[in-house]
């Protein structure tokens, strides 16, 4: 277990040691935490690179993808479907798929706007609008690593959002709370962090008008001054006719501590550890305010600190159900284009919704409540089921991947010991104690004569390697380890 407190761990850059060397087992855990892991590739290269390079490559590379390309239907609204009540679920499904490929392929953005979703929640069940379901899944992208206040005040008038929250019936002659109180209880300070009932509605009050012709699927939202309370408000004892802008603009300074150290607690608890650790928070919220709330600066500091790479960390955290059928395939070397067709993507995403963890659609309006509320006794046997379908429903040719690693990772070694103990490093980046180990052993070995592992018969170009390959992560998968990343 780790200790609730770890403050003699600094925020300060890791510098590698003897003690604490910059190795594979960091480098795999920086791409776990930031992505959905690393393939021997990127470990490799990882390798030449100092920890503060690595980072700054990928958060910078993720940073300039872009706007994502639009589907030809992201704007259409339900005239364009002509009366077709099925190919909305063909789009809708769509996103997830393309979702699920960018976190095998791409990993550090799609991972990022992942925390995003679930912290500024809504629920395609709710709005049902593929083009909202689009405009939901652009903002998160394109906004993942900028200006945190700048993501909140497009939060509140995108079309999933007032729909979900009913921002869009919230009206001056009957204001709706429901976005008002979520604004400032889970997207920016906390449950009950500086602010009253009274502010609550006299922030819904600021926030009327704001609508869009949910019924048609439109994404025209603007302000209807027919429906915006244009009296005096007053919020955090300041009085004035605030409207949308002024409301943010009293968060972000009247409330600017709370918002620092709620939103660096909740990026800690999700990169880093479920216990948050007060002097790390205190010098990431510092960090968040100096920079004028950009993003960038704080998520810069905290992976390259030494205090995310101590050990304790490594494998502290209970994987998502994504994260481990994603991460198998993302550590075996397995690309999209080439490893995973449509059908076998869209049902990683089908057996992520039978764990728990339905894209687009979290448990409510605070998130998935994530770490151990993943496993039970249930989801921990589907999880074991589901990830070896995926892993055997590969194509040979994909499986044929499984015997490069061990050539690669072994340099084409003969020895079954050596080769085993590198897949399992590689695979679960822990130490497993020899009876395991041995156990692991025996299922790589599978039903291959034991003399042939001694006269040196077999080696890494046979026939069956990429099968005991897929023998030994049939095994692994079972370990406690492998849940952890």
């Amino acid at each position: 277990m780790i200790a609730s407190s770890t403050t003699n761990l600094s925020i300060a850059p890791y510098t590698p040691s003897a003690s604490k060397p910059w190795n594979a087992r960091r480098i795999a855990h920086l791409y776990q935490r930031l992505g959905f892991g690393a393939n021997l590739t990127e470990i490799n290269n990882g390798l030449n690179l100092t920890p503060d390079a690595l980072v700054d490559q990928l958060l910078d590379n993720a940073a300039a993808l872009g706007v994502p390309t639009h589907p030809v239907w992201a704007d259409w609204t339900t005239a364009d479907y002509n009366g077709d009540i099925d190919l909305p679920f063909v789009h809708r499904d769509e996103i997830r798929v393309r979702w699920g490929r960018e976190m095998l392929d791409e990993g550090i953005r799609s991972k990022m706007a992942f925390f995003w979703s679930n912290h500024f929640v809504t629920q395609e069940e709710v709005y049902i609008c593929p083009s909202y379901m689009w405009e939901y899944y652009e903002m998160l992208h394109v906004n993942a690593f900028g200006n945190f206040k700048t993501f909140v005040e497009l939060v509140g008038k995108d079309p999933s959002m007032l729909v979900y929250l009913n921002g869009n019936e919230n009206i001056a002659s009957q204001p709706n709370e429901n976005y008002a109180r979520e604004l400032m209880e889970l997207f920016t300070m906390g449950e009950g962090n500086g602010y009253t009932q009274t502010d609550i509605e006299e922030v819904a009050r600021a926030l009327t008008g704001w609508q869009l012709n949910r019924y048609n699927c439109e994404k025209n939202v603007a302000l209807n001054t027919a429906d915006f309370d244009n009296n005096q408000k007053t919020i955090f004892g300041q009085t004035g006719n605030w409207g949308y802008d002024e409301v943010h603009n009293l968060i972000f300074t009247q409330r600017a501590n709370q918002v620092a150290d709620y939103i660096c607690t909740k990026i800690y608890q999700f990169f880093v550890y479920e216990t948050p650790d007060p002097t790390i928070i205190s010098a990431l919220a510092t960090t968040f305010q100096n920079n004028n709330w950009e993003l960038m600066p704080v998520f810069k500091q905290l992976f390259k600190s030494e205090h995310f790479y101590e050990e304790k960390f490594i494998g502290a955290n209970i994987k998502s159900p994504l994260e481990a059928m994603i991460g198998i395939m993302k550590t075996s070397g397995m690309v999209s284009n080439t490893d995973v067709s449509n059908d076998l993507m869209s049902t990683i995403v089908y057996y992520a919704y039978e764990l728990g963890q339905d894209l687009f659609n979290p448990v409510d309006v605070a998130g998935w409540p994530e770490y151990r509320a993943w496993i039970n006794e249930n989801t921990l046997t589907a999880r074991w089921s589901y990830v070896s379908t995926i892993l055997n429903r590969l194509p040979d040719a994909s499986k044929d991947k499984f015997a490069q690693l061990a050539r690669d990772l072994t340099n084409i070694s003969g020895d079954v010991e050596v080769v085993n103990t590198a897949l399992v490093e590689h695979f679960l980046q822990h130490d497993l104690d020899d009876r395991l180990l041995a156990s692991a052993l025996d299922y790589f070995k599978g039903e291959i004569p034991s003399n042939y592992f001694v006269d040196g018969t077999w080696n890494l170009y046979f026939d069956e390697v990429p099968d005991q390959v897929l023998n030994l992560l049939n095994y692994l998968l079972r370990l406690p380890e492998f849940q952890l990343s």
